[in-house]
């Protein structure tokens, strides 16, 4: 059905499968598009959750949008991202493009992985691959010991 009125919903959730067959889910506290008009749904106390091989993969945000046309979610503010084999990373004002699984985060980004930390002014990250580009200022502390070298 298609409605010229505002619709809201309360502890929203989706959940499928991506194309690898991993199950996902995205919550959020409450989504609400404001006109039927406007392909956008706006987040509030946004959660997702994906399963990968080495364990569960999470970002969080306190709120973000969803424009159903481009595929497009927006975090405007603070995001963190986390996994299961160690990864963590904080960031600010991050774009995913759902199609071309990519995502951009524009305004600094700090986080740790298994052999250190890093920082940056700006983070590219194209999510198949599971490929990082740190951008302006990049930083990478590395632990003596902790880099893993296959023999």
């Amino acid at each position: 059905a298609i409605t010229d009125e505002r619709l809201a919903v309360d502890s929203a959730m989706y959940r499928g499968k991506d194309s690898q067959g991993r199950a996902f889910r995205v919550l959020a506290g409450s989504a609400a598009q404001v006109s039927s008009d406007m392909p956008v749904v706006e987040l509030d106390d946004l959660q997702a959750q994906l399963s990968l091989a080495d364990g569960p993969a999470r970002i969080a945000a306190p709120n973000g949008r969803y424009n159903y046309r481009t595929e497009e979610i927006a975090v405007e503010g603070p995001g963190v991202f986390s996994a299961a084999d160690g990864y963590r990373m904080e960031t600010q004002n991050v774009r995913i493009d759902l199609d071309a699984q990519t995502a951009i985060g524009s305004d600094g980004v700090a986080g740790v992985v298994p052999t250190g930390s890093f920082s940056a002014d700006s983070i590219r990250a194209d999510l198949r691959g599971r490929n990082v580009v740190l951008e302006g200022n990049a930083r990478l502390r590395m632990v003596p010991g902790k880099l893993r070298v296959p023999k």
